[in-house]
C-alpha cells in the first residue's frame, strides 16, 4: 500500500529527498543510507509519541529493511585484525592487549569521561542524549556500557574521522572495556522517546571488535532487559564480516 503526502507530510518530504539523493549519488550509496537513517530516527521519534500511527509504523519497518539490505551489500573492508573470537556460542570477542596498550592506553588514562553502565531506562535518558548516536558495548558480563558523549549522524553512517576527539581523546570501542577487552556485542546506538516509552536504533559497526551478525541477538536480549521495549521497538543492523 502506497504512502502519499496527504497521509503524512514527513513521509512525503523524505521520499522527495531520498529520490533526489538517489538520482545524484546512486540508490545504494552511503548518501542514501544517511537519509534513510535520518528518516528512521525521525519516524521512530514520531512513533514513540503516537504508537497508533499505522502509516508511520509501516514505513519504519520498510526503512529498516532498506537499511539492512544496504549494509549487507556494503560490508566492511578488512584493514588488519587485532581481535579474536574466543567463543561463538555465546559470542565472546577479545581485543589484543598489546595493541590496545600501545595505541590507546595513554589516551584512555588521559580522558576524564567514562562509559555509562546503563541499568535501566531512567539511567539511559539521564546520562545520554536522546536522538544522537553513542558508541556502546555489551561486555563479557552482559553489561550495556555506553559512551555518554554523542557523535553526529554523519559520523555514524560515513565513519568517525581519525581526528575526532571527545574531551581531547579519540574514543574507540576497546576503551569502554579497558580491563578485560572482551565484548559480546559492539557498535553504535540511538535512543528516542522517553524513559516510560522508548525505542532504540543500533548497529554492529565496530572496526575493532568486528562483531558477527549473531551478536544482534545478544544485544536485543540486553536491550529488552534494560528498557521497556518489545521487539518492534528495536532496530539492530548487522554488518557482514570483513572482506579481504
Amino acid at each position: 500500500m502506497g504512502l502519499s503526502s496527504a497521509e503524512h507530510p514527513l513521509l512525503a518530504r523524505y521520499a522527495e529527498v531520498r529520490s533526489e539523493v538517489s538520482a545524484q549519488y546512486g540508490p545504494d550509496s552511503q548518501a542514501v543510507v544517511f537519509i534513510l537513517y535520518e528518516e528512521l530516527l525521525s519516524l521512530r521519534t514520531v512513533l514513540a509519541q503516537d504508537r497508533s500511527n499505522r502509516r508511520i509504523a509501516e514505513r519504519v519497518r520498510d526503512v529498516s529493511v532498506e537499511i539492512q539490505r544496504r549494509y549487507d551489500i556494503g560490508g566492511m573492508v578488512d584493514k588488519g585484525r587485532h581481535h579474536r573470537l574466543i567463543s561463538d556460542r555465546p559470542v565472546l570477542i577479545e581485543y589484543d592487549r598489546a595493541v590496545f596498550d600501545r595505541m590507546y592506553g595513554n589516551l584512555r588514562r588521559a580522558c576524564a569521561v567514562r562509559p555509562v553502565h546503563v541499568t535501566g531506562a531512567a539511567v539511559a535518558f539521564e546520562a545520554l542524549q536522546a536522538g544522537p548516536t553513542h558508541i556502546y558495548v555489551v561486555d563479557d558480563s552482559y553489561r550495556l556500557l555506553v559512551w555518554p558523549e554523542p557523535f553526529t549522524l554523519a559520523e555514524m553512517v560515513f565513519g568517525r574521522t581519525p581526528d575526532r576527539r571527545v574531551d581531547g581523546t579519540r574514543v574507540v570501542h576497546p576503551m569502554l572495556v579497558p580491563e578485560r577487552l572482551r565484548v559480546r556485542a559492539a557498535g553504535e546506538l540511538s535512543i528516542v522517546g522517553g524513559p516510560d516509552d522508548c525505542m532504540v536504533i543500533a548497529n554492529m559497526k565496530s572496526g575493532h571488535f568486528r562483531p558477527p551478525p549473531s551478536c544482534a541477538d545478544v544485544l536485543r536480549d540486553v536491550l529488552r532487559g534494560v528498557f521497556p521495549l518489545t521487539d518492534e521497538d528495536i532496530d539492530v543492523f548487522t554488518v557482514p564480516q570483513p572482506r579481504a
